[in-house]
Order: C-alpha cells, then sequence, then structure tokens
C-alpha cells in the first residue's frame, strides 16, 4: 500500500519508489498554446480563455468551462514568462475557480508511476487535499516513534544552593 508525507519544501533528490507532487503548475498546458499568447507581452482575456479551458479539459471537464474565471480582471498584465502567466493564472483560479486544485492534485496522485511506495506532497493548502489522498487509497505515512534518551531534560524546581539554604534553615 502506498504512503503520504506532506512536506513544506520539496526535496533535493528523489529515491527509488518516491513520486513528488509539488505545488500547482499549469505550465504544461501554457506551453501547448504558447502561439497563441500576444505578441505585446501584456494578457488578453482570448489568451487567458484558451488556458482555462485547456486546464479544464485537463482537470475538470465536466463542471469547468473558458468562463469559469473574470478574464476581463487579469487583462493587461505584463508577462515575459510561462512561469509569470502560470502565476497569472494561479492567481486567477484561486479567486474565481478554487475547485480545480483538488482536482489537480486528485488527476496527479492517480497518475504516478504503478510502483510508487511513497508520495511526496509539497502542502500547497488544497481544501480536502487530505481526503483526496485517502479516497485514492493512501495512507499516511507516521512519523518514526522517538526513543527516549538518558539525557534528564529540564532544569529542576530548585537549585542545590537553594535546597542547602532551605534545609540549614529549617534545622536552625
Amino acid at each position: 500500500m502506498s504512503k503520504f508525507v506532506v512536506v513544506k519544501e520539496a526535496p533535493a533528490e528523489l529515491k527509488k519508489g518516491e513520486y513528488l507532487i509539488d505545488t500547482p503548475s499549469f505550465l504544461e498546458q501554457i506551453n501547448q498554446h504558447k502561439a497563441k499568447a500576444p505578441r505585446n507581452g501584456l494578457t488578453g482575456s482570448h489568451y487567458l480563455r484558451v488556458l482555462t479551458e485547456a486546464i479544464a479539459s485537463a482537470y475538470d471537464p465536466q463542471n469547468m468551462s473558458a468562463y469559469s474565471i473574470k478574464a476581463h480582471l487579469y487583462e493587461g498584465r505584463k508577462f515575459s514568462s510561462s512561469e509569470d502567466i502560470n502565476n497569472i493564472m494561479l492567481e486567477a483560479l484561486r479567486a474565481d475557480y478554487p475547485a480545480v486544485f483538488a482536482k489537480y492534485l486528485d488527476a496527479k496522485i492517480k497518475s504516478r508511476p504503478s510502483k510508487t511506495e511513497l508520495v511526496i506532497y509539497v502542502n500547497s493548502d488544497i481544501q480536502g487535499q487530505y481526503e483526496i489522498f485517502y479516497q485514492n487509497g493512501l495512507s499516511e505515512l507516521e512519523a518514526p516513534a522517538k526513543t527516549k534518551s538518558d539525557k534528564v531534560v529540564g532544569k529542576p524546581a530548585i537549585t542545590k544552593e537553594q535546597a542547602e539554604a532551605q534545609k540549614n534553615q529549617a534545622d536552625s
């Protein structure tokens, strides 16, 4: 049975049998439609709707459409790379259609390699993220139990000097 672990940052390298699900990114759909990007370096509603439709067809074809985001709110923004467009799309989807992120996570879990033993998920606070893992048959990896050490932790309530002073007062 596969397990999953939620981390704050992606590990530098993966071991055999591990699969990484990084923070949501729609670079695949953006790169597919790179030819339709405006040449002036400013976002346009048509291009944003094309990208939204591509994301919808990949992750949520039943409920999402090109009009699921308010493209007019994101028109005229400067961009110079696919990463800039990705950030604009993430902002738009978080504001107007956050349900796509749960579908994104579900699709990534289902498309993992068959021999995956551990799914490493970079936490991105998707609503219901733990339920999505459980529904796909993954269980959370338990932290290894810490052994008790012989070391005394903490400081005593009173010091030796204070204990001797109290003893001397009681004797007098």
